[in-house]
């Protein structure tokens, strides 16, 4: 999915996490409903080896539980809280199975770009390529993306899985960027697309990754000037946490 009519694609953080609470079915579908084009989810793999929606290693943050996602079985990550935390109006809301995500976007034709996250080099790309299969079989190539901050694990997954389109953060995350060490990052990852943090991103560097076929991802803006900086220099995709204002800013500037 690239951008939509000379428009930046407009991509929910976490789902739309400014107005519910992030990895939920709540925020996910007010992203819908909002317009976004594509929804963030990071995924973890539970004890018992189904995939979740969490972005933590652990769940004290998001949940009303404690403990790591990965010595947790699917069904008690199921039971726990996932919503009050945000407020009340959100209490009862759960921690979605990627199943779940994958039904929404295909009952509502957006987008997915799924972060794999682990615990160690093997649980990384496990679950990259575990995530990156299913990608496949439900045959959503074309609208959906892997990503990582694990760059081995996204070239193993577009190994086993042909088209698979991929995602890598760019490393270090912070930081002086130059173009074209992350056009190199891109190529070991197998990748045509590099997520980039905003505040580094220089007109140069997007320049420089454009002529070599790679699409900027920026992420997370939360202001219009923000967003309005990287519209100028032309990036591929907005990402962040409040989907109304960058939508917003994205329409307002390319109508």
């Amino acid at each position: 999915m690239a951008q939509l009519s000379g428009r930046p694609l407009v991509i929910a953080h976490r789902g739309h996490s400014a107005g519910a609470p992030e990895q939920t079915m709540a925020a996910f579908g007010l992203a819908v409903e909002l317009g976004a084009d594509m929804i963030e989810a990071d995924v973890r793999r539970a004890r018992d080896g189904r995939l979740v929606m969490l972005h933590d290693a652990t769940v004290d943050r998001t949940t009303d539980g404690c403990g790591a996602v990965a010595e947790l079985s699917s069904a008690e990550l199921a039971r726990l809280d996932a919503g009050a935390w945000f407020g009340a109006r959100f209490a009862g809301e759960r921690i979605p199975s990627l199943e779940e995500v994958f039904e929404l976007a295909e009952g509502t034709g957006i987008g997915l770009c799924l972060e794999a996250k682990g615990r160690s080099p093997d649980d990384y790309a496990s679950t990259a390529v575990e995530v990156g299969r299913e990608i496949a079989r439900r045959g959503r190539t074309r609208l959906d993306v892997l990503a990582s901050f694990d760059h081995e694990s996204l070239a193993a997954a577009a190994a086993a899985v042909p088209g698979l389109r991929c995602a890598p953060d760019r490393l270090p995350e912070r930081g002086p960027s130059d173009g074209e060490a992350v056009a190199a990052q891109a190529r070991a990852a197998r990748a045509t697309i590099v997520q980039h943090h905003h505040e580094d991103l220089t007109e140069a560097v997007v320049e420089e990754l454009h002529r070599a076929g790679i699409e900027v991802w920026a992420w997370p803006p939360e202001t219009v000037q923000e967003v309005d900086r990287l519209l100028e220099m032309e990036v591929d995709a907005v990402m962040g946490d409040d989907v109304e204002l960058i939508r917003t800013a994205v329409l307002d500037r390319t109508a």
